[in-house]
């Protein structure tokens, strides 16, 4: 008896328990394997790697001062020099709220653990599992199809490598996806507006972390706007829809984009307490105050000034991906590479994604257009818009130094994409079909997981991963 025929036979009793125990059986198993590939190693590499020598240590500066400051030249926080920094404020780019998270893991286990510094970002990729199965369980009604798509998110080398690095893109994939889903509880139950509400406070902590939060807000506000405006068009007609829809909006705005820019601001509340972050005295010492007026310049002119560094940033860099290859997973991400011992093993850890997962799924995207062309339903719909939030608006900046990592945010939307075609595939009674692709889907996983998870591997090993010369 085949595999495909045997795990038709465990979903169907499966089926035949109570939906909790159903629920129970299905999403616990994802949740711990989930977690056991987040968490298990998750102290390596020990030294620093990527973009972590930033926000770290900014991380643990947020912790210490309430803003980031500069450190000693040659620190060595890997090291164990982890006060080496100094009062003097830094420049960042991006907003404090992903780094604060990283701090609380750090303050918790300790900056001198390597565990510490990623633990928040292991726990967020931990909890868009979790999102991913109770979006796809109210788009799909399928507890199945939930587990699949939690599947397929938990042996994702995007979403793994993310949650096992000390970045921002795993944090804010978090938010953007936990707002998708008050959005969505927004559109579907009758309310005052409690979850667009919520979804405002999300929408406004993923912008917190890193300004792409922006796009989400624009593309899940129109979207919103949009499908209230529909409904009062069926239910208002004539001259009463005009103003019925522009009031709609109105409320749309007033519950949603506020409530966003005052938990953005919020963010800012070490830096705007503290007196030595930088360009925290700009207004003073230009002879304007350090009142609210005066530190409401000075946080504008910080926001002028990473405003024209992210436009203008354009330096080379070797593993720089243009977005118009990401879907195509065209040049990946490699974080790290080094001998683990005297004896021909090394660490590798590259955040290239389940072939399997992300070639699939992007081909499930352009489906989805062609189905929401030919039989628009709200799901369908509901995914697109989060393809665009997540991806559409870096199409513009492909002359910026982007890289394919950012796709963490985009991951959760092109698995749903993969696990709607599926459902119709197997609707269409290609079952055999969709268990034979999972199956090769988990088992591309285990022959990539050592190189996601940074586990001491055989040179010969490695190499055998670089699939095209571009993922060197």
């Amino acid at each position: 008896m085949g595999v495909s025929v045997r795990l038709l036979e465990v979903r169907t009793r499966i089926g035949a328990l109570s939906p909790r125990l159903q629920t129970a059986v299905l999403y616990g198993p994802v949740l711990v394997l989930a977690s056991l590939i987040r968490l298990v190693n998750l102290q390596s590499p020990t030294v620093l790697v990527f973009d972590e020598v930033y926000y770290v240590r900014d991380a643990w500066t947020l912790w210490n001062l309430g803003y980031e400051a500069e450190w000693v030249p040659d620190s060595d926080f890997a090291g164990g020099d982890v006060n080496g920094f100094t009062s003097v404020g830094d420049f960042v780019a991006h907003p404090p709220l992903g780094k604060w998270i990283i701090g609380f893991g750090m303050a918790f286990f300790g900056p001198e653990n390597p565990f510490g510094w990623r633990i928040a970002t292991a726990i967020a990729g931990i909890v868009v599992v979790l999102l991913i199965m109770v979006i796809a369980r109210r788009m799909f009604h399928s507890i199945t199809a939930a587990a699949v798509a939690g599947l397929l998110v938990a042996i994702d080398g995007i979403a793994i490598t993310m949650s096992r690095t000390a970045l921002l893109d795993g944090i804010l994939a978090m938010f953007i996806l936990a707002a998708f889903l008050a959005l969505i509880r927004h559109l579907d139950t009758p309310g005052w507006g409690g979850w667009l509400l919520l979804g405002g406070v999300l929408l406004g902590a993923a912008t917190a972390v890193k300004w792409s939060g922006l796009f989400a807000i624009a593309a899940f506000g129109l979207w919103v706007v949009a499908v209230e405006t529909l409904r009062v068009r069926t239910t208002h007609g004539g001259a009463r829809f005009v103003w019925r829809s522009a009031l709609a909006a109105l409320r749309s705005f007033a519950l949603f984009v506020p409530v966003a820019l005052v938990v953005y601001v919020s963010s800012w509340a070490g830096w705007i307490l503290s007196a030595g972050g930088y360009s925290r005295s700009w207004a003073a010492d230009a002879g304007g105050g350090d009142g609210p007026f005066g530190i409401a310049q000075a946080l504008w002119k910080y926001h002028r000034d990473i405003y024209v560094y992210n436009i203008g940033l354009h330096s080379p860099h070797s593993y720089q991906a243009d977005p118009f290859g990401w879907l195509a997973m065209i040049r990946p991400t490699a974080f790290y590479y080094a001998p683990a011992g005297t004896d021909g093993l090394v660490h590798y850890v590259t955040s290239v994604a389940n072939p399997v997962v992300w070639w699939a799924g992007a081909i499930a995207i352009v489906a989805l257009v062609v189905m929401v062309i030919r039989k628009s339903t709200w799901q369908n719909v509901a995914i697109l818009v989060g393809v665009v939030a997540t991806y559409v608006p870096w199409l513009f900046f492909s002359q910026r130094t982007v890289f394919q990592f950012y796709t963490v945010t985009l991951e959760p939307f092109l698995v749903l994409a993969l696990v709607a075609v599926l459902v119709w595939l197997w609707n269409q009674h290609l079952r055999r079909l969709v268990v034979n692709y999972l199956v090769t889907a988990v088992v591309v996983a285990v022959f990539f997981l050592p190189v996601w998870m940074g586990l001491p591997i055989p040179e010969w090993f490695a190499v055998i991963h670089y699939w095209f010369p571009s993922w060197i």
